[in-house]
């Protein structure tokens, strides 16, 4: 401990470890380059773990003008940074979207065929990224996506199901491992398409909800007529489903969703013959797992659900404007909320330091993109990230 206080000012360990812990993600980077103690203690999985448990909860959008913004998940969604959002990208035609963000780290496909068929696991905070090639299948963008953490193995993973097709390809991706590795499915599962959302300004191959080291998809049974829920167990690299309730299921013409709320998976429905909106949770109950409605309210106007806030409001879209709304499902109240602007696409966020231990000894690799190539035009003191 003594070497450790004089190569570093003297600082007790435990002091110098709360006075870190206390910085944002981008400050920490930049101060890897004190001392190789220093670089070593951020770098290292518990201090990155420890640094996320305490972020601050925001909310990424995206607005109709091709910007991004990040706000506080505080009451009057306060501003966090307001910016212009630059892809990693070296051509100015490939087309990217987002499938997903995870503890700070947000998914990106690129849709561009004739670019090949590209995944990016970008962290904005820490200006790095990992570029993955999806492997050839009959056809790429058929099928379902998501992106996640298994904690158990400090391991980040992309998950890719190939829809229409039979057998059903699955293949995932490891970053710890830095492999692909193709996922045996069960025959039982059948032929599956993802549901078709026409609202949703991003394709509905990514709407999935994210809970507790598990991946879910709300998907179609081709050769049955119906609809269920499937999931994929980032922890055993194992699938599942789960069967919607008889009236869910009747529901097949409706406009549905899937979303982690009030910290359950959960289906949004929009009723175009009632005009009533719908949210149903995956509730348990000893050893069955049921669906529990939790909110029905007249709602005239109503696109889809985009995501939970940590208060239990759920931010959705006005049908065809985009508008943001916000549906409180205590008072079954839904008000504008007209300083977000239009919007097609809400996600939770966090700064973080995920995937700089990963990266730490690969920044002169090929797959791993430095600020030259990533950065954002910053419009606010508080911004995520600053431009290089």
């Amino acid at each position: 401990m003594a070497e450790t206080m004089k190569k570093d000012g003297g600082l007790p360990e435990d002091l110098l470890i709360t006075i870190l812990m206390a910085l944002p993600a981008k400050c920490l980077v930049r101060f890897r380059s004190v001392s190789k103690y220093w670089n070593s203690l951020i770098t290292s999985a518990e201090f990155i773990s420890i640094h996320l448990a305490q972020a601050k909860p925001l909310l990424l959008f995206h607005h109709h003008n091709q910007s991004y913004s990040l706000r506080l998940d505080n009451e009057s969604l306060d501003m966090w940074s307001n910016s212009e959002f630059e892809l990693p990208s070296k051509r100015e035609d490939d087309d990217f979207q987002i499938i997903g963000s995870c503890n700070g780290v947000i998914c990106l496909l690129n849709s561009r065929q004739d670019h090949g068929h590209g995944i990016i696991l970008w962290n904005p905070s820490i200006r790095k990224s990992l570029n993955l090639v999806l492997p050839r299948l009959s056809d790429p963008f058929r099928g379902i996506f998501g992106f996640g953490f298994n904690r158990q193995s400090n391991d980040y993973k992309f998950v890719r199901v190939a829809t229409p097709h039979y057998p059903v390809g699955c293949q995932v991706y490891s970053v710890k491992e830095r492999s692909w590795k193709a996922i045996d499915v069960s025959p039982a599962l059948g032929y599956m398409n993802p549901i078709p959302s026409v609202l949703w300004g991003r394709s509905s191959s990514y709407n999935y909800a994210f809970l507790n080291g598990v991946l879910h998809w709300l998907v179609d049974r081709e050769d049955f007529g119906s609809r269920f829920v499937l999931s994929f167990d980032l922890r055993n690299d194992s699938f599942g489903k789960m069967m919607l309730s008889p009236y869910l299921a009747s529901k097949l013409d409706e406009w549905m969703a899937i979303l982690v709320s009030d910290n359950s998976v959960s289906l949004f429905l929009n009723d175009l013959d009632t005009k009533y909106i719908e949210i149903w949770a995956l509730k348990k109950y000893d050893a069955m797992k049921l669906w529990a409605r939790k909110l029905r309210i007249k709602a005239v106007g109503i696109g889809l659900a985009m995501v939970c806030r940590k208060n239990g409001e759920i931010l959705m879209t006005r049908y065809p404007s985009d508008e943001v709304v916000s549906c409180d499902p205590q008072r079954k109240e839904i008000h504008d909320l007209q300083n977000l602007g239009l919007s097609d696409y809400a996600d939770c966020y966090v700064e973080s330091l995920a995937l700089l231990d990963e990266l730490k000894e690969e920044n002169e690799k090929e797959n791993v993109e430095t600020a030259h190539s990533a950065t954002f035009a910053i419009s606010s003191p508080n911004a995520f990230i600053r431009q290089a």
